[in-house]
Parts: C-alpha cells; sequence; structure tokens
C-alpha cells in the first residue's frame, strides 16, 4: 500500500485579502490565479495563521487590508507570526463598477486578494509604535481645541439670541470667563448659561492637561533632538513641530521634496485627456494635520521672516493670498527636510 505524500506546499504564494471588522473578519485567499478559499472568522490573527499552516503547510502567506478603524494591530500581530501584511488605502485599490455597485464584505475581499496577486496594490507607511501613540496625543490635542471652540460659540450664541449684551475683544481669559459668570438672566437661561460656562470650563482644563503631556513628550530623546531643528525654523513652535514630526514620522521616507509636498497635500488635483489639461486646485488628498500646522505656521513666518515676506508679496503679485500661502508652505517644507535630514538649525535669511 503506497503512502500517502504530506501536504507541502513550498515555494508557493498565497495572496490573502482580509475585509476586517469589529466582530469577523472576511477572507478571501487564491494561489496561481486560482481561487482557494472564501470564509468569515473570528477577528483573530493566531486563528488565520493556524488555518493558512494546517492546509498549506510551507506556502508564502501575504495578507493585505484596507486602512480604517483597527488601524495597524492586525498588520503587526500577523508580521510576529511570520506573515507578511501590507495596508492600503481603500481609494487606491481597483474596483470595476459592478464591484462598486454591488459592494459587501465577501466582494471587498475577493477584490483585495485579486489585486495583490496581480501586483497592483502599494502599502501605506506603517509607523512605529512609540510614535504612533505620540501622534495620538497630538492629535487628541487637536480635537480638544475644536471642541473648546464649540463651547465658545455655544455661549455667544446663548447669549446673543436670548440678548444679553456679549462684551469680548475674542480672548477668552479668566477675568472674561468670570464675568460671564457674574451675568444675571433668568433662572432657567441662568441655568442654561451655568451648564454651558462649566463645560467651557472642563474643556480648558482638559486642553491644558493635553498641552503639558505634549511638552513633556517633547523633552524626551526620541522627540527632542528632531524638536530642536524644526523649532529652530521661525514660525514653528511646540505644538506645531510635535505635529509636523509625528505626522511625518521618518524624514527619509521621502526620497524627494515633491513627494513631501504630495504628502502634505501642497499639490493640485488634475484632469489631463488628450492635450487638454484642466488643473482643479489644491487636492482634498492630505494629511490634514499637517496641512494645518504647516498654513498656520507658514502665516506665522511671514511675519518673523523678511526674506519670506519678500517671497510672499512677490507670489501675491500674481495670485490671492490663500494660493500664495501655499506656495510658502512649500518653502517652509524644504527648511523642515534640509533641518531634518541635516541634522542642523536652521540659519535666518536663506530663502530656501
Amino acid at each position: 500500500m503506497s503512502k500517502v505524500k504530506e501536504l507541502n506546499f513550498a515555494g508557493k504564494r498565497i495572496c490573502c485579502g482580509l475585509d476586517a471588522h469589529k466582530s469577523n473578519w472576511k477572507v478571501h485567499a487564491r494561489m496561481d490565479g486560482k481561487e482557494l478559499a472564501s470564509f468569515s472568522q473570528n477577528p483573530d490573527a493566531i486563528l488565520l495563521s493556524r488555518y493558512f499552516k494546517k492546509n498549506y503547510p510551507g506556502a508564502e502567506v501575504n495578507v493585505v487590508y484596507e486602512a480604517g478603524f483597527c488601524g495597524f494591530g492586525i498588520q503587526r500581530s500577523l508580521s510576529e507570526l511570520g506573515i507578511e501584511c501590507i495596508v492600503v488605502n481603500a481609494a487606491d485599490v481597483p474596483s470595476s463598477d459592478k464591484e462598486r455597485k454591488r459592494k459587501d464584505d465577501k466582494v471587498d475581499a475577493r477584490k483585495l486578494s485579486r489585486q495583490l496577486a496581480e501586483g497592483n496594490l502599494k502599502g501605506i507607511y506603517i509607523p512605529g509604535i512609540q510614535m504612533e501613540h505620540a501622534r495620538a496625543l497630538v492629535r487628541q490635542r487637536y480635537r480638544l481645541v475644536q471642541d473648546q471652540t464649540r463651547c465658545k460659540n455655544r455661549i455667544k450664541h446663548m447669549l446673543m439670541c436670548n440678548g444679553v449684551p456679549l462684551n469680548s475683544n475674542g480672548h477668552w481669559s479668566g477675568k472674561y470667563v468670570k464675568q460671564l459668570e457674574n451675568v444675571k438672566c433668568e433662572p432657567p437661561l441662568q441655568t442654561a448659561l451655568n451648564l454651558a460656562i462649566e463645560e467651557y470650563k472642563q474643556m480648558r482644563s482638559l486642553l491644558k492637561g493635553a498641552t503639558l503631556a505634549i511638552r513633556n513628550l517633547a523633552e524626551q530623546p526620541a522627540f527632542a533632538k528632531v524638536q530642536r531643528y524644526i523649532q529652530s525654523i521661525d514660525g514653528i513652535g511646540l505644538i506645531n513641530g510635535m505635529v509636523i514630526q509625528t505626522e511625518i514620522q521618518d524624514i527619509e521616507r521621502f526620497k524627494t521634496l515633491d513627494g513631501l509636498c504630495d504628502y502634505a497635500g501642497f499639490v493640485p488635483d488634475i484632469s489631463s485627456s488628450d492635450d487638454r489639461m484642466v488643473i482643479k486646485g489644491i487636492t482634498y488628498r492630505c494629511n490634514e494635520f499637517l496641512r494645518k500646522a504647516l498654513i498656520e505656521s507658514s502665516w506665522i513666518l511671514i511675519r518673523k521672516d523678511p526674506a519670506m515676506l519678500m517671497k510672499y508679496n512677490e507670489y501675491r503679485k500674481r495670485m490671492n493670498k490663500n494660493k500664495a500661502i501655499i506656495r510658502i508652505g512649500k518653502h517652509l517644507l524644504s527648511r523642515i527636510r534640509y533641518v531634518w535630514s541635516n541634522q542642523k538649525e536652521y540659519e535666518r535669511g536663506i530663502v530656501g
């Protein structure tokens, strides 16, 4: 009686598309252009690894999933288990009209596995855990600033809507908050106003705590040196300096300034057909946190650096102020890339 040969898929490559959700994963696998399996499983990297080791021992397994709520945890878990995994931007995955109109989890997983096998997918950058956690803190401060602004607007709307005089020069100092607390009005409105003021004070306290935490983080070895270089550039302070570092993370991953400008969103969207090209203006595809920090710093830069003010005035002769400040933002990015890559502080007076 002949012995049954053991399964051995050495030298074979399995391309696996993963549609990840909180409660389950939709998995679709293919090899040599043929579909192998399509199934659902619990969201567990170990279970997925065991499935392939049991059914296709020796095979090289490549997994892809779309960036989303689950972040990079799946990628890190699979990498630790020896499975190569990339994360892609959902907007970069080619889709047929049928796949867009009859979209479900199974279709998405099949599409990902097919595009991976055909070599059409490029993974996004996977940050280090320390930098990712630092970025979470910096982004949370940004959200607290937005929440604090909403609280201010609610208070102003409440007072104006009910005919209560509002005396403010735009600066919400502790003295001004005390004035708001002493405003006298009818009991129901007084209660609503007191609640709104208390909410604002809580937001203000949380924002102060987040700012202090970022300041302490910037003094740690992983950030202190880069922050010294970045903040040597006029217009960049502590908060925007930390936004820039935690969003870019590794300056060496951008081989050219154009690549860095593309990531920041300082490039136009275009539509070209034959000999006709339409420039649609600055792209919506960007890192919004980085772009806002750079634009804010650019406005400060032209007030502090005469060389950049001169460049800004030259741009203003042929374009509006918003387009001109985007050009200044590109110059600022060039400076950031220079000091960060060369590990040296910036010298004033250079138009770069």
